[in-house]
């Protein structure tokens, strides 16, 4: 018997491998997919706790229970047939929609907490804008994680709320993945949520998160990442001046040094000791979220729960003012449990210029 595989040996390893054969059982392309969506949407579970838990000042639990094929029936089972369905929107980095279904009535405890009461009113029809600004922060805390493990930008779209008509999906069934999780708000009701994804964009995530095939053609789980493509080009400029007086075998002459990295440009070219003099000076930063004129009277109203409205739409970037003056502008994010901005843009010294006229 020869000690030395054939072709045909290999390539029977090779589709062993890639098919998942050492799980010893059906449904190998499955499993895959779902070992990559179920952390990704772990994720969002994990960020929705954190953002509910202080905008509605009492903590907030979204535990992933399963994720798997969508399927309707337990859609039903758990939740009802009076459902809500938030269409969660990333707009950039990774482009797509979730749909996130509710009870109405878990929907209203949740959005009448918000506005600062006890969760006892009924369902509104205020209920579907407030539950739209709340899930808003879920989305923008969950875009700054996914960019994060993505280890790219991603932007979140402004959310919608409509009834979700089990009779009439949006989508069928086989077209889509379910995350099925417990949803439990402390004090005010234990209950579950759906997350369906359609299959394109799980397809996306996939396609994300999934290492990219070498350059023969299959796709191998050891690759070579871009610090190491920097790493190793570093290395090869390296050597081509250290031989000394040695000819290069790329038919370079003996004496080729690679040149210098340009040097590094600060925007301040000045004397060193005069930065040091500022570095104790302090300065207000402030983060304008929008303003709104009141009269007196207006002002004597207001009472817990009163809602005032800003000059901004939703969605709309916030200023950055340090010591009065726009320097950039962002979105707002929630990051373990703390408020925070998010920069998109700088404010040109042009237009800087023009701010101090």
């Amino acid at each position: 018997m020869s000690d030395f595989l054939s072709q045909d040996d290999i390539d029977a390893l090779l589709n062993n491998l890639s098919d998942g054969g050492g799980d010893g059982g059906g449904g190998g392309g499955d499993d895959k997919r779902y070992k990559t969506l179920a952390p990704v949407l772990e994720l969002f579970c994990k960020q929705a706790s954190s953002v509910l838990s202080t905008a509605v000042f009492k903590t907030t639990d979204v535990v992933q229970a399963s994720c798997a094929k969508a399927d309707y029936a337990p859609v039903k089972e758990k939740l009802g047939g009076d459902i809500l369905m938030l269409t969660l929107s990333l707009a950039s980095g990774l482009k797509g929609d979730m749909y996130m279904l509710l009870r109405k009535s878990d929907a209203a405890v949740m959005a009448d907490l918000m506005m600062g009461a006890d969760g006892s009113a009924p369902y509104s029809g205020d209920t579907p804008d407030a539950l739209s600004e709340l899930f808003n922060q879920v989305m923008g805390a969950y875009a700054t994680a996914l960019g994060g493990d993505l280890g790219e930008s991603v932007s979140a779209g402004n959310v919608t709320v409509a009834p979700f008509d089990m009779a009439n999906p949006p989508f069928k069934a086989d077209t889509a993945d379910m995350v099925l999780a417990a949803l439990k708000v402390e004090g005010m009701f234990e209950s579950h949520t759906v997350v369906l994804i359609p299959n394109a964009f799980g397809d996306e995530i996939i396609d994300k998160k999934t290492p990219k095939a070498s350059s023969g053609g299959m796709e191998m789980s050891v690759g070579i990442s871009q610090d190491e493509m920097d790493a190793l080009t570093q290395m090869t400029a390296s050597s081509f001046g250290s031989a000394g007086g040695s000819s290069s075998s790329f038919g370079a002459p003996s004496s080729y040094a690679p040149p210098p990295p340009p040097p590094h440009r600060s925007s301040y070219d000045g004397p060193k000791e005069n930065i040091d003099l500022l570095l104790d000076v302090e300065l207000e930063v402030i983060i304008e979220l929008g303003k709104s004129e009141l009269s007196i009277k207006k002002i004597l109203e207001l009472a817990p729960g009163s809602i005032v409205e800003l000059d901004r739409m939703a969605g709309e970037p916030v200023d950055l003012i340090v010591n009065n003056k726009i320097v950039a502008r962002g979105e707002v994010v929630v990051v373990d449990e703390n408020f925070g901005i998010r920069v998109v843009s700088l404010v040109s010294a042009e237009d800087r210029i023009k701010s101090l006229k």
